[in-house]
């Protein structure tokens, strides 16, 4: 039987995904965050009246336990969904992990009966539910539906790592000894922001605030009128911290051209008042988390190359580790990642599913040492 060794971050911008099969060959997985509760019966007419076939990804739906899921593309174009961003991680977690094995399985003929090695990250607010999350992953993924069809597969070994924990892992130069130092590593995210206090090789404290640069983009929401959260973070990140006239005008394309540069200007407001706002809440929800004392503040997230520039000057006072060696390991492992800026929001979890597949190994070869040790 085959092995899938996957780790997923269920973030909120999107669903990120690092996986290899049998043979240690990487690859990349992406979909959109969105789930929606959907009847069984809708989804038996999606399928019976689409035209095409898109990847698995794309038109992914799952069953389990008499409820029906729409993940992703299919989701957010089909049904209408929104990023339930009010729920904890957590609760949209299980159909996403079998949204993206069903996906992965299609794609690759993977077998039922196959065995899964399994990463996630979750922030530290909900780090504490990994075990209720592990047996009920464990169960779900033992007998399932993917867009109608069976699955079934024995989920052998499980990782869950707070937010922050994937570029830990593996963001800092080679030979830096963790033990002697005290670190802070600050995830900024969509949804969320985290940080975690490592001391002496352990990690001390952990704490995660809906400060995510969602908080931005509804603020920007507020001030202007007929946009879309997706539209507007696209948007925004694109115009950058000088919010470009041109990127931020793409926002107003529809508007009719009597009224199209007073829209643009509405919205260009807008963004640099809601980028000050945010910066100071987060900024002052940084000072009383990080102590000034630590030797390294590690950052990522995608959030976080956009207020760069702030972030280095408020933590002047320690050495600043962008994870630019892992960013860069990315970028040429997966070029296509660079031209959208991917890069920044996957380190975290490419760190993951580098200590997933070692952690794998090192429990591989214990039961062959133990075996060799009772013959």
């Amino acid at each position: 039987m085959s092995l899938l060794r996957l780790g997923i971050d269920p973030g909120g911008s999107s669903l990120k995904g690092f996986y290899t099969l049998n043979s240690f060959n990487p690859e990349l997985i992406l979909m959109e965050p969105e789930v929606a509760t959907v009847p069984r019966e809708s989804l038996e007419i999606y399928e019976q009246s689409k035209i095409g076939e898109s990847n698995p990804e794309n038109s992914a739906w799952i069953e389990y336990e008499q409820n029906c899921f729409a993940v992703g593309f299919l989701a957010r174009k089909r049904f209408n969904a929104d990023l339930q961003l009010q729920k904890r991680k957590f609760e949209l977690a299980l159909p996403k992990v079998l949204a993206i094995v069903g996906a992965i399985a299609d794609k690759h003929d993977l077998e039922n009966g196959s065995s899964i090695h399994l990463g996630i990250l979750l922030p530290w607010g909900e780090y504490q539910d990994r075990v209720l999350f592990q047996d009920l992953v464990t169960k779900a993924l033992s007998l399932y539906k993917f867009k109608g069809r069976s699955k079934a597969f024995s989920l052998e070994l499980f990782l869950c790592l707070p937010e922050g924990g994937g570029v830990l892992t593996r963001g800092r130069s080679p030979g830096s000894i963790l033990k002697e130092q005290t670190i802070t590593v600050v995830m900024l995210g969509y949804q969320d922001t985290s940080i975690l206090l490592i001391e002496r090789g352990e990690m001390s404290k952990g704490k995660t605030e809906p400060l995510g640069f969602s908080k931005m983009v509804e603020s920007v929401k507020s001030q202007t009128s007929g946009l879309k959260s997706e539209q507007l973070t696209v948007a925004i990140c694109k115009a950058g911290k000088n919010s470009s006239h041109k990127a931020l005008g793409e926002l107003a394309l529809n508007v009719d051209p009597i009224y199209r540069e007073h829209e643009i200007s509405r919205i260009r407001n807008a963004v640099a008042n809601s980028r000050e706002e945010y910066w100071m809440m987060l900024s002052n929800w940084l000072k009383l988390q990080v102590p000034r004392h630590v030797d390294e503040v590690i950052i990522g997230g995608g959030t976080a190359h956009y207020f760069r520039s702030q972030l280095n000057n408020l933590f002047s006072f320690s050495n600043v580790n962008w994870c630019e060696r892992l960013e860069t390991q990315i970028n040429n492992s997966f070029p296509e990642v660079a031209s959208k800026s991917l890069h920044y929001r996957l380190t975290d979890v490419y760190g993951l599913f580098f200590f997933l597949c070692s952690r794998g190994m090192k429990q591989s070869q214990d039961i062959v040492d133990t075996g060799a040790t009772n013959e």
